[in-house]
């Protein structure tokens, strides 16, 4: 059962194990009072400092979305009390269609921010991904039942998959405006810079297995296109599973900006009626990248297309004696084939956007509530969330925030916070989600489906003088 564990880790997460950031990775970071990072989301909301710089551990963001695959059910426990992976219980647990699991990180390599007057510039410079996996019951079931767990004409696999996954950096220049004491204005252009892109849109493709030779066919629906700064690493279909191999890729490579260039704005505005109440709305992430020098491949192939069996008898599945890997390989190549990928006319990705709406009232500092209503685009809908939070600032040197998520897309979550601020010294720690933090020093596959939703953001700021009108 080893090599099926191995087998749902690459689907489940390989591609989602490289640096990233986006639609899920929570709000946490704002309500931090003294938090050099307060205008993370919306680059209207006033920067509480003179100055501020942060390097590679400044701003470290973890967050996945697992829609379906629960850790209760990846294993079951046999009669001498050793707990073993259950590949049927796996496949029973999920949705027949539209199971996906989305995971991003992010990292900033450079942040630095200086005031001049009633000006706050604000220069950063951070390597994000996004990836977003869906997949069918029968995508899994084809691994743990093999083709003979689908015999006849009547009873096809629906071998569905969807992938969208971006690799890029992100270079960006934030201007902030106090229009006066009460209104703050921001906004932050980006260049992005493409690292590597996988987009599989797989619209209904089904395999069917004869009964009595355990031949496949399959009626195929695919269409892939891929990107990369290396060309090189993408040429066939097998290629697309190490299209996010950031070890492959090579840090020398990955700042690249003479292909796959894009384009990005986040931009907002704040405004404080006295001092217990104040207003913000903003726009975050929007924007694309244009990606060159691609490859493609469209099959829609109506009629079956026969293929050797992948199992020469039944044994082979009931006893589990398979392997897993030289599976996996032998589906793409019979059921999808191994061609090369062809050159492709240009094409876009877009960012992941994100419309924030949020109000508070400070009844000292100690005390502050917190209301944001959030919209953000998942599997091209926009979805709702609202978060109610609470935040305060004790012995000067200790901020603390605790909150409550409601989301269509994620569930129910509670946040917590916390943030030390002494002198030019700031260090803060935040999840949108604590009960995570029970799951973060267990396995890998445990931490992402022990819950639907888990974030993760930590960084130390070194910052220049409280900006004075922060502290009137």
């Amino acid at each position: 059962m080893k090599k099926l564990y191995r087998f749902l880790l690459v689907i489940a997460f390989a591609i989602t194990t490289c640096a990233a950031n986006a639609q899920n990775d929570g709000v946490t970071i704002t309500l931090l009072p003294h938090n050099p990072y307060a205008n993370f989301l919306n680059p209207g909301i006033r920067v509480p400092y003179n100055g501020m710089v942060g390097v590679a551990i400044s701003n470290i963001n973890f967050s996945i979305y697992n829609s379906s695959l629960k850790f209760g059910d990846i294993y079951t426990t046999k009669s001498n009390g050793k707990e073993v992976i259950d590949g049927i219980k796996i496949m029973n647990s999920l949705k027949e269609t539209g199971n996906f699991i989305n995971s991003n990180m992010s990292v900033d390599l450079l942040n630095a921010g200086f005031r001049v007057n009633k000006l706050f510039f604000n220069i950063d410079w951070r390597l994000r991904t996004n990836a977003e996996v869906e997949y069918t019951r029968d995508f899994i079931g084809l691994f743990v039942l093999g083709n003979g767990g689908y015999l006849g004409n009547n009873n096809p696999c629906n071998f569905n998959l969807r992938t969208d996954a971006t690799a890029f950096s992100e270079f960006g220049i934030g201007v902030q405006y106090d229009v006066n004491e009460k209104l703050t204005v921001g906004i932050r252009p980006k260049l992005l810079g493409g690292i590597v892109n996988m987009t599989v849109n797989n619209d209904q493709t089904k395999i069917y297995t004869d009964a009595d030779t355990y031949d496949i066919s399959a009626d195929v629906h695919l269409d892939i296109k891929a990107a990369s700064i290396l060309d090189s690493k993408i040429s066939r279909i097998e290629d697309v599973s190490k299209l996010l191999d950031v070890d492959s890729i090579g840090i020398g490579n990955m700042f690249n900006y003479t292909e796959n260039i894009g384009f990005g704005v986040d931009f907002g505005a704040s405004y404080t009626f006295n001092e217990r109440f104040g207003v913000a709305l903003g726009v975050y992430d929007l924007g694309y990248i244009k990606w060159k020098d691609t490859k493609v491949k469209n099959m829609h192939t109506e009629g079956a297309v026969v293929c050797d069996a992948i199992f020469d008898e039944l044994g082979d599945i009931t006893s589990l004696n398979l392997d897993y890997n030289t599976m996996l390989k032998d589906v793409i190549n019979t059921v999808w084939g191994n061609d090369s990928l062809q050159a492709g006319a240009d094409y876009k990705t877009y960012l992941k956007t994100r419309i924030m709406a949020q109000g508070y009232y400070e009844l000292n500092p100690m005390v502050r509530f917190t209301a944001i209503a959030q919209l953000y685009y998942v599997k091209k809908q926009m979805r709702p969330a609202l978060t109610l939070a609470y935040s305060g600032e004790f012995w000067k040197c200790l901020d603390l925030t605790a909150s409550f998520t409601a989301s269509k897309y994620a569930g129910t979550t509670l946040g917590l916070g916390i943030g030390v601020h002494g002198g030019p010294f700031n260090f803060y720690a935040v999840t949108d989600n604590i009960f995570a933090l029970t799951k973060i020093a267990s396995p890998t596959i445990e931490m992402a489906t022990a819950y639907t939703t888990s974030n993760f953001r930590i960084g130390i700021v070194w910052t220049i003088g409280k900006y004075q009108k922060d502290m009137e």
